[in-house]
């Protein structure tokens, strides 16, 4: 919305008597502050048509004002007098009380979150903000707030250190940071457990991503026991049980493609001690292999002989493996590949970029099709290039008559004027610039009607590049 549209929508029938001043008195203040205040206003009307004296006051409240009933009273009735009952001011006072309550505990909350003392209170108490908006203090409010938000904050540090692998017992050395501010102890271990959890959680991930055998476990126990550290067993395991499958497909997906199978890692398995999730790595193995013979399938498509027989006789050498579906995956791929290469249209666009085609790989009865499209291809780029060529001759002959035709009318307005011209002197400077003017003239005059035919001639070639060249697209698609 703009700046003027907005101050035109204040000065309505109602908003005229309270923003008015406001428009009137801060021309020069940046729009944003207009536009601010007559949302505000906006708002207040809604209340006042909606006739909740509750939520009127709950607003109040909650923004930290103090009780204005009879000032919102009197806004109101200049909107909906008739949403102003008896009970009203009764209402609007249960709204502000709990509204006052939710400003004071959100403050508290805050200020625990921030790790700052419950004496806070005297500070927020005595802040400019609350002088300027005289508002009522709840210290109960505010305190219940308060104790929330620093429990929060020393779960927060009590997850920290879990997860870092620090030992429970460090609650002594935070309680004594904390004593400033009030230490929560069961906020702290309550954040520690569950950062303990992500602890052990994490180093059963990394065992097993990086094929370790879950036989590690003990080595970990140990040095946290060592360090006073809690041992999680079932996070540990939990987290090791997941991640080790997903590291035998990733495995899986590598082997296939670098000569390794189920029978090396099985044995790889074994030596190492590590559980072998052989039905997944055995999916992941396949599903690459597939992947493989169709790619090798798309490549081979796309202008070379069907090579599958090549190709599994040299798979060993190559570090791959021939599966079970390695004919029906590189055949399907081949022949999409094929019929896309061995196209019309394809062939065209070789023929326009002057590019030969391996015209024996497509089938007998295409490849004629396929000679006639690339030949027609070259053909289309040797007319747009004449097209080209002409065209260029058209646009410089139609600058020449431009220039041309400006001229001459600018010579015959020189000559009409000096013919009206009573004054002129007659003599023989004015008659020889006659005389050239007049030579001048019939040689623009005879350029024109020569170039005409020349300029449409060349235009009658141009559409017959065009034609010829939808003509030549239309025949690559005929039998």
């Amino acid at each position: 919305m703009s700046s003027s549209s907005s101050m035109s929508s204040c000065m309505s029938s109602f908003f005229r008597s309270y923003c008015q001043p406001l428009v009137f008195s801060a021309l020069t203040i940046f729009t944003a502050t207009s536009l601010t205040a007559c949302q505000s206003t906006r708002i207040q009307v809604n209340d006042c048509k909606a006739g909740d004296w509750g939520v009127i006051g709950n607003k109040d409240g909650d923004q930290g004002l103090d009780q204005r009933f009879e000032e919102r009273k009197k806004f109101c009735a200049n909107v909906d007098e008739g949403k102003i009952k008896a009970d009203s001011a009764a209402s609007y006072s249960a709204g502000w009380e709990q509204g006052n309550f939710q400003y004071w505990k959100r403050l508290g909350t805050q200020d625990g979150l921030a790790a700052k003392p419950m004496s806070s209170f005297a500070d927020q108490a005595a802040s400019e903000q609350t002088k300027k908006n005289n508002t009522p203090l709840h210290q109960l409010a505010y305190k219940q707030g308060w104790i929330s938000g620093n429990a929060d904050y020393w779960r927060g540090l009590g997850d920290q250190d879990g997860a870092a692998g620090r030992a429970a017992s460090g609650e002594t050395a935070r309680a004594a940071e904390g004593q400033a501010i009030g230490f929560n102890r069961l906020s702290y271990l309550e954040g520690w457990q569950t950062g303990n959890q992500a602890y052990w959680t994490r180093l059963g991930y990394l065992d097993a991503h990086d094929g370790r055998p879950d036989a590690e476990f003990k080595q970990h126990a140990t040095s946290a026991q060592n360090l006073g550290v809690q041992v999680n067993e079932s996070a540990y395991r939990s987290a090791w049980n997941l991640e080790i499958i997903e590291y035998w497909k990733r495995l899986g997906w590598e082997d296939a493609t670098q000569g390794r199978d189920v029978n090396t890692r099985r044995a790889d398995a074994k030596q190492r001690g590590l559980k072998f999730s052989e039905q997944e790595y055995q999916q992941s193995w396949e599903q690459r292999l597939i992947q493989y013979w169709q790619d090798a399938g798309k490549e081979d498509g796309y202008g070379r002989p069907n090579l599958l027989e090549d190709r599994m006789a040299n798979a060993r050498r190559n570090n791959v493996f021939v599966i079970a579906q390695t004919r029906e995956v590189y055949r399907q791929a081949w022949t999409e590949q094929n019929a896309r290469y061995c196209s019309v249209d394809n062939a065209f666009d070789f023929g326009r970029r002057n590019q030969n085609m391996a015209f024996e790989v497509c089938a007998g009865a295409q490849q004629n099709r396929v000679r006639r499209a690339l030949a027609s291809g070259q053909e289309y780029e040797y007319v747009l290039r004449q097209q080209s060529y002409r065209n260029d001759e058209l646009n410089r002959l139609a600058d020449r008559r431009h220039d041309a035709e400006h001229r001459l009318a600018r010579l015959e307005r020189e000559i009409q004027r000096d013919l009206e011209d009573k004054n002129r002197v007659i003599n023989a400077e004015s008659a020889n610039i006659d005389r050239r003017r007049e030579q001048e003239k019939r040689e623009l005059r005879e350029f024109l009607r020569r170039s005409y035919d020349e300029f449409e001639d060349l235009r009658r070639w141009n559409f017959r590049y065009e034609q010829q060249l939808q003509q030549i697209k239309r025949d690559i698609y005929l039998n």
